[in-house]
């Protein structure tokens, strides 16, 4: 007899294929009955076969095709395996398909089929302003506001920032992580300047800072795409909606400061977030803790610190410069361009994304120097063409008094720190003659043991050829004492 559909479906296929794979007639195979055929597999004795489909547990299903790299394809390859087992019939792939999406726009969770739990966070600035009154004055504050969602919940966060600056921007990401308890794989951004520094077809560019950051968490930056305005609304919808709740909520309260106002806001996003669904069981809190909190990644062991970039050139005294002040680097990359990654209290400069050195942020006056002997070459070790020795003899054909000048600037410290002031120094007989500026180092060790390079400038440019220093008009001497004149009283001579 025939096999049933049942039977069919134990064995994955029919009469014609049983004949086919051992070489039986079909009209002798169609003659035998189950048990026969289930002996001629070497099968072992199974349960009465069901009849009837087995429907799946759709409910489990669903958690399961929320966490990542699980697909509807395995779900049903592992429904089907029990089945096998138990000796019941199972849906065969689109089936299972078609009455699972029954299930979701039944239950109103089809949204699991476009977002995975813990796969991303949609960020942007809202557009309504918050507010807060300043206590002093009574004028009356806005603000920005910063708000981050997980799209397969909808559980959300929100914080007011002073502006949409990088600083603010990076802040709130990081108070957002800790809010989340974690970090999704992706974050989506509107095209906003402050995290995307240029986005074409063909060419993504982020802004350093938020790459860095993004980097930290180990999470991937992933703006809306420009030409796909889908993107754009989708990011658009969730912030209007939760922003419609929380301003209005947040009418309610007159807040005397930034921190008042963001102590309410969380009030109103815990109200937020658990407010039950219309059309579904649960809320956004509730999906968060049973589905997408353990999906997202853990948190690091430190927060982010917010920093800065720039780029800069190893002088050839073995240092760079950053806000007036000089950093030693190692002398093997005199030359070479540097990443300076800034931090409030430190700089660490790297060389093609290697760490080469680091210094704390200096204090001192403009001009002063950060030193590290390490990173200077050796006194015997004529790096390149340019050496104290060479700078002294040159100075020596211009003249005794400039000879004197250079010779105290290398007595200060690691010579190396003064190449390019003395550099500059000595460039100024070519403009105005060995003699004019002989004089003026003359008139500038009169007043100082220790001249500087501006005292030494003003005199030469104003001809100074009287010999008696006293001449000077009071308003020039007074004028001419720049920042680190007065250090020379701290020097020993």
């Amino acid at each position: 007899m025939a096999l049933i559909s049942a039977e069919v479906a134990l064995f994955e296929c029919n009469n014609h294929k049983i004949a086919q794979e051992k070489d039986l007639m079909y009209e002798v195979l169609s003659q035998w009955s189950f048990k026969e055929i289930e002996e001629m597999f070497s099968l072992p004795q199974t349960k009465q076969v069901s009849r009837y489909y087995v429907l799946p547990d759709f409910q489990q299903i669903a958690k399961e095709l929320v966490k990542p790299g699980v697909t509807l394809q395995l779900l049903w390859e592992e429904y089907a395996q029990d089945c096998r087992l138990e000796g019941k019939v199972f849906y065969q792939l689109t089936q299972f398909k078609k009455h699972f999406n029954e299930y979701l726009n039944k239950t109103n969770f089809s949204h699991i089929l476009h977002h995975k739990a813990g796969e991303q966070a949609q960020v942007d600035w809202a557009g309504t302003r918050p507010q807060w009154i300043d206590p002093m004055t009574g004028e009356i504050i806005k603000g920005e506001l910063f708000v981050g969602t997980l799209p397969f919940s909808n559980y959300s966060f929100a914080q007011a920032c002073v502006d949409q600056k990088s600083a603010s921007w990076i802040d709130a990401h990081v108070k957002m992580f800790e809010f989340f308890k974690g970090v999704p794989t992706l974050l989506i951004p509107d095209n906003l300047r402050v995290g995307v520094t240029k986005h074409t077809k063909n060419e993504l560019v982020l802004n350093a800072t938020y790459e860095d950051m993004a980097a930290h968490y180990q999470t991937v930056v992933v703006p809306t795409r420009v030409y796909r305005p889908k993107d754009k609304g989708s990011v658009e919808s969730h912030v209007k909606h939760l922003t419609t709740h929380l301003i209005a909520r947040m009418r309610h309260y007159q807040c005397l400061s930034i921190q008042e106002y963001n102590h309410y806001l969380l009030i109103a996003l815990a109200e937020f977030n658990a407010k039950p669904f219309q059309k579904k069981e649960g809320s956004r809190q509730s999906m968060y803790e049973t589905f997408e909190q353990e999906c997202l990644k853990p948190l690091p062991t430190y927060p982010y610190e917010i920093c800065h970039f720039k780029d800069a050139k190893v002088y050839t005294n073995s240092h760079i410069t950053l806000n007036k002040h000089y950093y030693s680097v190692p002398y093997q990359y005199i030359g070479e361009k540097v990443s300076l990654k800034i931090y409030t209290d430190r700089v660490k400069i790297y060389h093609k994304q290697l760490l080469i050195c680091e210094h704390r942020i200096a204090g001192t006056r403009p001009g002063a120097y950060s030193t590290i002997q390490s990173h200077l070459p050796e006194e015997s070790q004529h790096y390149g063409k340019w050496n104290s020795e060479r700078y002294l003899n040159w100075a020596s054909r211009i003249g005794p008094n400039v000879h004197t000048v250079i010779s105290r600037l290398f007595d200060q410290g690691p010579e190396q720190q003064y190449y390019r002031r003395v550099h500059a120094i000595l460039k100024m007989a070519d403009t105005y003659s060995d003699q004019r500026l002989d004089k003026a180092c003359h008139f500038a060790l009169e007043r100082s043991t220790h001249p500087t390079f501006n005292l030494i400038k003003q005199l030469v440019e104003h001809s100074m050829t009287q010999t008696n220093s006293n001449t000077l008009p009071q308003m020039e001497q007074s004028y001419l004492r720049g920042a680190d004149y007065y250090d020379s009283f701290n020097r020993k001579d």
